[in-house]
């Protein structure tokens, strides 16, 4: 990230474009490329990447929003860490104890224990790929991108079992261009508003099996061919509940992305237009970790694709 001129506005433009970028529109956050002519789509798109259905031909490049961190609106997309949080079966709960008090040692200190994929948390490629990246070797430019919410609420009320499909990212990119390397692509099922009823948060059928939405392989690879490193969502997997064989953890992690899950409060993203920043704690050799992580919208009435 870079402050243009002192005014406290961020911009991402793709490193070889940055001096085109500056000259186009200078002082600007932009989450793309401010014209056509700035920059070429990102080297994983394929060719026909801005022509998603309905897109124009220069979606992906028009005219950025504008995000002015000084006036933004900061949304936390993370759940608070508790012992009643909802975990996914066989994970303990979290745990502490207090180590010192103000009132009897002048200050106040824990010790907390809690697996890596409880909670908000992220997904390290390692996570379903041996060898890979563990998260503590996450990129930090990774981590920083415009968000893209991609909306199956209605999808999700008509069948909890929803799998995100290619058709709903290329409705996406219909109304707000083609999807590149720098977003951040977090998917709102409208799950997360189950968080406080564990029982509702899991909903498992009789026989134990559980049932919430997830995304779907081929939506993973085609997020993986338009260079999408980040993948989020509101509920306990990225791989819808019935899943046993996590199909979706292989083939997006296995390409070097990540996942962030149990994320909260994507009700009050728009679909773009903010900037969403994921903090993971940086375990040594860790398969992910518990993460904060924000999210910068616009302020009203500000300028937004």
């Amino acid at each position: 990230m870079q402050k243009a001129h002192g005014t406290g506005i961020v911009s991402f433009f793709p490193a070889g474009a940055k001096a085109a970028a500056h000259a186009l529109c200078p002082a600007a956050l932009a989450l793309s490329a401010c014209a056509p002519a700035a920059a070429s789509p990102p080297a994983a798109a394929p060719p026909s990447a801005a022509h998603a259905e309905g897109a124009s031909p220069h979606a992906a490049q028009a005219a950025p929003a504008v995000l002015d961190i000084a006036t933004a609106r900061v949304v936390d997309l993370t759940h608070p860490i508790t012992p009643e949080i909802p975990l996914y079966p066989g994970n303990k709960p979290y745990a502490s104890e207090v180590l010192s008090t103000v009132e009897k040692d002048a200050y106040y200190s824990s010790r907390f224990s809690m697996d890596e994929h409880a909670g908000t948390h992220v997904d390290a490629p390692a996570h379903f790929s041996a060898g890979a990246a563990t998260v503590e070797q996450l990129a930090p430019e990774q981590l920083v991108g415009p968000a893209a919410v991609v909306d199956v609420t209605a999808k999700v009320a008509a069948s909890p079992d929803h799998q995100v499909t290619v058709d709903d990212l290329r409705g996406w990119e219909a109304r707000h261009g083609a999807l590149g390397a720098r977003h951040i692509v977090l998917i709102r099922t409208g799950w997360g508003a189950r968080w406080s009823d564990r029982a509702r948060y899991l909903n498992q059928d009789a026989k134990g099996v559980m049932h919430f939405p997830g995304v779907s392989v081929e939506a993973s690879r085609y997020l993986r061919e338009r260079g999408v490193r980040g993948v989020g969502i509101d509920t306990l997997s990225t791989d819808p509940g019935p899943s046993q064989t996590f199909e979706q953890h292989k083939a997006f992690l296995g390409a070097g992305g990540y996942h962030i899950e149990n994320l909260a409060n994507l009700d009050q993203l728009p679909e773009a237009g903010a900037v969403v920043v994921v903090a993971p704690l940086p375990l040594a050799r860790g398969s992910g970790a518990p993460a904060r992580v924000l999210a910068l919208v616009p302020a009203a009435g500000a300028p937004a694709k």
